[in-house]
């Protein structure tokens, strides 16, 4: 929004679209209105150059018009106080923002006025230095800066100023250049009168500029006069407003120990700020590495879990091995001592020997078998001599 207004705005004031527009509003008078009259032709229209003059002179004019309008327009705002009353005690140097901030909600139109820019430039320069000791000096140069752009911004005007004798005089050279080719040798003293005759017209181009020139000096001469006093009350302006609203440091001994106590305060403020980044930095690297350990106990609290698991569920199946080793020998000494019945029955039977080899081989199988069962006992062998004495 801000963009189109600074483009409407510089359009509307732009001197070539005035004076162009009043250029042509004025040869309308001239060739369809009251201004047709025989001497207004002759000294604005009879020559091509004389148009070109009176475009370049409205352009001019129409900036000197622009130019006395805004000073009129910063003229009668001076009264307004955009900052408030000086009056009471001098402000902190931290007041500077909110005196910005003033200024920022003045309508956008008064943002270029010499008035505006001058207070802007000064109190920035108070809060960039932290200071107001040097503000009588950053004054008298804000002053002339405006002088020098007061100045600089009549350069089209001067342009003009210096454009329209040269094209008077242009077109009195080429008037002058094409009646001496039309000079006829063959009648030299009719071609002379006819020569002499039309010169006189042939210098309106140059009496025209010429007189459009003063008019121009004369208008520049009263807009210059007024912005230059409007220059001068913006500086008496500035400085009422400006003028012990901060509070300022001496050059004496006091001042010197102002200066140092707001230097102590200015590092002491730093060395603040210092540590409370330092403080932030601490506790984030704290909490970097508080999670990072946490996921590395996680990690391990984990492999140790499955780790158990695995030697719990091992230590679950060795039971179960051991219990059933421990049934396996239950069995085998149930089944020894039943052979023992059994060999003390058979001990006086005809075949008593047929039968002590086959119940051997059956021993001596099943303890193959036991064998081989995970962590079973040692197979159980018979012994012959306790065999021989049941038998006996």
């Amino acid at each position: 929004m801000s963009k189109h207004y600074d483009s409407l705005r510089s359009i509307g004031r732009s001197p070539f679209l005035w004076g162009i527009l009043g250029s042509v509003g004025f040869y309308a008078l001239v060739h369809y209105g009251p201004l047709g009259l025989p001497l207004v032709k002759r000294y604005f229209a009879g020559h091509p150059v004389e148009y070109m003059e009176t475009v370049i002179f409205c352009v001019g004019m129409a900036a000197l018009i622009i130019k006395l309008f805004d000073t009129c327009a910063q003229r009668a705002s001076l009264g307004e106080l955009p900052l408030g009353s000086a009056e009471g005690r001098p402000q902190s140097i931290e007041q500077c923002d909110a005196l910005l901030a003033r200024l920022d909600r003045l309508p956008r139109r008064r943002w270029g006025e010499y008035y505006v820019q001058r207070l802007r430039a000064a109190i920035e320069h108070v809060r960039r230095w932290r200071s107001a000791g040097s503000l009588g000096d950053e004054l008298k140069y804000l002053a002339d800066a405006d002088a020098a752009r007061a100045y600089a911004g009549h350069s089209l005007f001067r342009v003009i100023v210096w454009a329209i004798p040269i094209l008077g005089f242009l077109g009195t050279v080429i008037g002058i250049t094409m009646a001496l080719n039309g000079i006829d040798f063959s009648a030299p003293d009719q071609s002379m009168f006819d020569v002499l005759q039309g010169l006189g017209v042939k210098f309106d181009t140059t009496a025209l500029a010429l007189s459009l020139a003063i008019v121009l000096m004369f208008v520049h001469y009263c807009v210059d006069r007024l912005e230059n006093r409007l220059l001068e009350e913006v500086d008496r302006r500035v400085e009422e407003d400006l003028a012990g609203r901060f509070a300022t440091v001496s050059g004496g001994a006091d001042g010197q120990l102002a200066a140092v106590q707001r230097i102590t305060e200015m590092m002491s403020q730093t060395s603040e700020a210092l540590t409370r980044r330092q403080a932030e930095l601490w506790r984030s690297s704290v909490e970097s590495a508080a999670e990072q350990w946490s996921k590395m106990s996680e990690i391990a609290g984990g492999r140790v879990e499955s780790a158990m698991s695995a030697a719990a569920g091992e230590f679950s199946r060795q039971v179960e091995v051991l219990g059933r080793a421990v049934e396996a020998a239950d069995v085998v000494a149930k089944l020894e001592n039943a052979l023992n019945r059994n060999l003390d029955s058979l001990a006086g039977a005809k075949h008593f020997q047929q039968t002590v080899l086959s119940l051997a081989a059956a021993v001596n199988v099943l303890g193959a078998r036991l064998a081989e069962l995970p962590g079973a006992a040692p197979p159980v062998q018979l012994e012959p001599s306790r065999r021989a004495s049941h038998a006996a």
